[in-house]
């Protein structure tokens, strides 16, 4: 009841957030439900689906903050994951972009799970790339995408993550997603997979997502 409960609570902010977010035009809000919520090639659910939103505020100065929310199950006491990240970004009249920041990982109940990271992408184009740094760890994760208009309304998504860290092992994942967008709603079909071997949340796995961005 208690991951119910924090979801339905969870769903009813960002519902009634989103009229919010429609008058002032700063401020965003997202919702979404997903068959797997997969962070980095690691379903982080258990395998199975998730309730996800938050809000953002983003200044004309390309400051920004945000909290996002996701149920979670990794068989500890930790029920919920809160993101609450702050940040700049700005677009050059060349086309290229960049993005700074920093962001909490917060996870009620299992305090020793939280972590920060630091990141830095740019943006070219259909081409994107990204590096996120937790110092208290020295863990390094590292990221490029690129995404692509296909006929019909359809976008097709490209990603390979490598993720570095100080003690363990390394390990690479990727994934390829159709998208549509149809009655208001953005629907995606993607395929996700890591090198991965020991570990059956890292498999490939088929994710179905449907979201809301007001």
């Amino acid at each position: 009841m208690k991951i119910r409960s924090s979801l339905i609570a969870s769903t009813l902010a960002v519902s009634a957030f989103s009229g919010l977010a429609s008058a002032e035009g700063p401020v965003s809000a997202n919702i979404a439900l997903t068959s797997d919520y997969v962070w980095r090639g690691t379903s982080q659910t258990d395998s199975n689906p998730a309730i996800q939103g938050g809000f953002d505020y983003a200044h004309e100065s390309g400051v920004y903050v945000g909290v996002w929310g996701s149920n979670v199950d990794f068989g500890d006491d930790a029920n919920i994951e809160l993101d609450l990240y702050v940040g700049f970004s700005n677009e050059l009249s060349n086309g290229f972009s960049y993005d700074v920041g920093f962001i909490h990982y917060d996870y009620p109940g299992e305090s020793d799970s939280d972590f920060d990271e630091i990141y830095l992408g740019v943006g070219y184009g259909f081409f994107s790339a990204k590096v996120s740094h937790d110092p208290e760890n020295d863990n390094t994760y590292w990221e490029a995408g690129a995404d692509f208009e296909l006929p019909q309304g359809f976008g097709l998504g490209l990603h390979v993550g490598y993720n570095d860290p100080d003690s363990g092992d390394e390990a690479t994942d990727w994934k390829i997603g159709i998208s549509k967008s149809l009655v208001g709603l953005d629907f995606e079909l993607a395929y996700t997979d890591t090198d991965i071997n020991d570990d059956d949340l890292s498999d490939e796995r088929v994710i179905f997502t449907v979201s809301k961005s007001f």
